[in-house]
């Protein structure tokens, strides 16, 4: 006999006795309950009992109030009263109710007929009630003597009778509540014993069995406790392999399928996130530049105005006339006085446009310092994650002009797909990479030998222990001259005839962001070129 085999009937053999043990006691459990739900009834009973007795014994008080202390007879409080008495004759209806549908326990004195009982009390309450609208009657109509007479012979004789029937009945639920009471006792003491041996052989059972399943199944659970673990950390390069044909087997393939689903998802979130993120900042800064800028064009402009408003020709004009010899005295003066009052003006015109151009200048210095808060916001560090290099190439691949690429060709090495997981920023090496890729492809373009080849290809290295990888982007495009390798990286430097030199520096400055370099490398004009990425892995060497 197997293993197998002998656990299974093992198992079953114990599951039978386990299932004995809890049948047993649900049977006690569920004498017990109706213990306990019995009890509940008849103090819910004994309870409005008690609620229907001080109601009556209000009505009472208050008839007793009229011939003792000379209250006034009022009808309507009566009526009340009678209305509260009436509710609690409802809610003890409804406790005869429960009591009467509940299977009767042991030691129980089996049903008082409270049906029966109701109907009486009901009637009963209704004679007194007929009594005492009559003695309110008789009050009212100026009969006090005849009503007190009544009150003494018939009206006290019927609350007697009632109270004397609810104190009866009080008496026989306080009997059931005794006895069920003990029964409960008993029953309770029986369930405790079977409970704590039921326990104690399932506890023994557990133990056993938790030996056997750790030791058949622990090395199941920790590669899928390792899988959950590599999910919690975000990477989700590697696989969870359970061999095998049950559930567990089954349980792996359905998280390596979420790890699938949750990467896919991750990518494009954090793609959305960061092209948002940036969307939102370019916007910021355009607003905010665009309110300092616009009282800066109003100032300029009132400036402008003012130095139009000079008429300097008049100026000019009157120099040339001083300059004739055969001026008159008097329009000499004149044209002298006319000369002072315009460098007067002038003056004046002059400090105006100076103080404008100072206020300029300080909202000058507000752009500026727009500029300078958004460009450390850009500087800031980005969230780092797990990247495969041949996913990040494989993306890239997309960002590129396809009509470029139809021209070339461009050639992934296999060394790219061997590569482990790095811990980088996925939107960042994407873009660097397809920076580095288009400027393969246009400088093939721009040799004018209408087809080439760029090759991507990768290797590990490990320096001071950390990892690194190493990716070269290699092309048989012009080639860069010697003395613009250190150069091509730096702002407003390009290899091409009327470039910007802003992609290139860019992408040493997002490689810089990444912890990692760049750097490039020809044999010369003609021969190709090969741009190196470092980046840092970021993990430790084993």
């Amino acid at each position: 006999m197997t293993l197998r085999a002998k656990l299974l009937i093992s198992f079953s053999a114990v599951c039978l006795l386990v299932l004995s043990l809890l049948a047993f006691n649900s049977f006690m459990a569920r004498e017990q309950g109706g213990h306990v739900q019995r009890l509940l009834a008849i103090h819910h009973h004994y309870a409005a009992l008690l609620n229907l007795k001080n109601a009556v014994n209000r009505q009472l008080s208050e008839a007793q109030d009229i011939f003792l202390y000379g209250k006034s007879v009022d009808s309507k409080s009566f009526q009340e009263t009678a209305a509260q008495v009436g509710a609690e004759m409802q809610q003890l209806l409804a406790a005869v109710d429960l009591s009467e549908i509940l299977p009767q326990t042991t030691g129980g004195h089996g049903h008082d007929n409270g049906r029966a009982r109701m109907v009486e009390i009901q009637h009963e309450y209704e004679d007194l009630y007929r009594e005492l609208m009559l003695m309110t009657t008789l009050i009212q109509s100026g009969r006090k003597a005849k009503a007190q007479e009544h009150f003494q012979t018939e009206i006290s004789r019927r609350f007697t009778q009632f109270f004397s029937r609810i104190d009866g009945w009080l008496m026989v639920k306080k009997d059931q509540l005794s006895s069920t009471e003990a029964g409960f006792v008993t029953i309770n003491e029986r369930h405790n014993r079977t409970s704590l041996i039921a326990l104690v052989a399932i506890m023994a059972i557990v133990v056993f069995f938790a030996g056997i399943f750790v030791y058949l199944l622990g090395p199941r659970l920790r590669e899928l406790q390792r899988g959950t673990e590599r999910i919690s950390r975000g990477d989700f390069s590697k696989p969870v392999l359970v061999e095998g044909s049950d559930e567990f087997s089954r349980l792996s393939e359905a998280m390596n399928q979420m790890m699938a689903d949750l990467a896919a998802s991750r990518k494009k979130l954090l793609e959305q996130s960061y092209y948002s993120g940036m969307a939102d900042m370019v916007s910021g800064t355009l607003h905010n530049l665009r309110n300092a800028l616009a009282p800066i064009v109003i100032e300029m402009e009132e400036q402008q105005r003012t130095l139009v408003e000079l008429r300097l020709a008049r100026v000019r004009q009157a120099c040339i006339e001083l300059q004739e010899n055969a001026l008159e005295t008097q329009r000499k003066a004149d044209l002298i006085d006319y000369l002072a009052l315009s460098l007067e003006r002038l003056e004046d015109s002059l400090q105006q446009t100076a103080q404008g151009m100072a206020l300029t200048r300080n909202k000058v210095d507000v752009v500026e310092k727009i500029l300078n808060q958004h460009s450390h916001l850009a500087r800031l560090e980005r969230p780092m994650e797990t990247v495969l290099l041949a996913e990040a190439v494989q993306d890239c691949l997309g960002l590129v002009s396809q009509e470029a690429m139809a021209a070339v060709q461009v050639r992934v090495d296999d060394s790219v797909a061997a590569i482990a997981p790095v811990v980088s920023q996925r939107i960042v090496l994407v873009q660097v990479l397809a920076n580095l890729l288009s400027n393969g492809l246009e400088s093939i373009q721009r040799s004018g030998l209408g087809s080439g080849q760029v090759v991507i290809d990768a290797s590990e290295t490990f320096e001071e222990d950390r990892r690194q990888v190493h990716v070269r982007v290699s092309d048989s495009g012009e080639g860069i001259p010697a003395e613009m390798l250190e150069r091509i990286f730096e702002r407003g430097i390009s290899a091409k005839g009327g470039g910007s030199g802003l992609g290139l520096h860019w992408c040493a400055n997002a490689t810089a962001s990444l912890a990692g370099r760049l750097y490039a490398e020809s044999a010369g004009p003609g021969q190709g070129a090969t741009l190196h990425l470092i980046l840092n892995a970021d993990l430790p060497k084993v």
